[in-house]
């Protein structure tokens, strides 16, 4: 190796995530010079008016450093307060949703109507859990399910930080029951009123951010990236309460079965036989990634899920 190619610019590969050509020029780093990037990269991700690419990039690279934003046993979460909050859809509003997106009636008629639920405080996970955070699972508990897309044990190479996806409900329980016997936390998979709480915040906005969809601010298949990409690196498309990546990347699992909403006069043959997801996801439409927007009977080959737990007394 010459002095030349160990000092070249990481820059020029961040603008076209050859991740081959990144892992390569990652080894050939001192570790001092590795522990000072870690933070450029964190700084990259973070910044919206970053190229998306770059952000993929910065994102990529730190998967294969080892991402410090992320810990399978001590995940970063997000602080719910107790309350009640506007949850569901206006049914005045379904024929317009519908026909904005170009979709039936009743996918939005599921969700109605609108209604005010009052939770008791809780945590939910920054970001959803990882294919890094689950190999770690499959390690440790050798007759552990494995994604449909992992080969021979392996999640797939440079996806460390990315949403793992593709696993049975009985697997994700069985990772939460794991998991919160490593951590002694309480962990679980948020129910589908948490879930939108955290997405939507107390003002009924309809997407994370706000009333208008901007495919900048997430991974579905408006922004024409195709595929996973590493958690966070959407930070404009944060929630109220600081969650990302809650309206693109993967759909996500919630702990309820699809059930009517109280008062609802949308008749369903379907009731009671699904778990609802929510979220958007990078390869469908604008419409799934609606903070309102009930999904279902769905593909699990693209849904993931993320973490909650019940709020600790101390900050209640």
């Amino acid at each position: 190796m010459t002095a030349a190619a160990a000092s070249a610019p990481l820059e020029p590969l961040l603008a076209t995530n050859l991740l081959p050509e990144i892992e390569a020029w990652l080894a050939r780093q001192s570790e001092s010079a590795l522990e000072a990037l870690a933070p450029r990269l964190l700084a990259r991700i973070a910044d919206p008016a970053e190229p998306l690419l770059a952000r993929i990039s910065a994102g990529n690279a730190l998967g294969i450093l080892g991402d410090p934003r992320l810990a399978a046993l001590a995940p970063p979460m997000c602080r719910v307060p107790l309350g009640r909050f506007t949850m569901g859809t206006d049914p005045a509003e379904v024929k317009a949703l519908a026909r904005r997106y170009g979709v039936p009636e009743a996918w939005f008629a599921k969700s109605t109507p609108r209604h005010e639920p009052d939770l008791d405080a809780y945590e939910i996970a920054t970001y959803p859990v990882t294919e890094g955070d689950y190999e770690r699972f499959v390690r440790e508990e050798r007759s552990a399910e494995q994604p449909a897309h992992w080969r021979d044990g392996s999640r797939p190479r440079y996806r460390r930080n990315h949403p793992v996806h593709s696993l049975s409900w009985s697997a994700i329980v069985r990772y939460t029951e794991w998991l919160s016997e490593r951590t002694g936390s309480q962990l679980r998979v948020p129910t589908e009123a948490e879930w939108e709480k955290a997405a939507r915040g107390t003002d009924a906005r309809a997407f994370p951010w706000g009333e208008r969809f901007e495919a900048r601010r997430c991974n579905t298949r408006e922004g024409g990236v195709g595929s996973t990409t590493p958690v966070g690196i959407y930070p404009d498309g944060a929630s109220p309460c600081g969650a990302l990546d809650l309206a693109g990347n993967v759909e996500e699992w919630t702990a309820d079965l699809y059930w009517p909403y109280p008062g609802t006069t949308h008749d369903d043959p379907a009731y009671g036989s699904y778990r609802v997801a929510r979220g958007g996801v990078f390869c469908l439409d604008a419409d799934l990634a609606r903070c309102d927007r009930r999904h279902g009977p769905s593909d699990r080959a693209v849904i993931g899920f993320r973490l909650a737990r019940s709020a600790a007394s101390e900050w209640v």
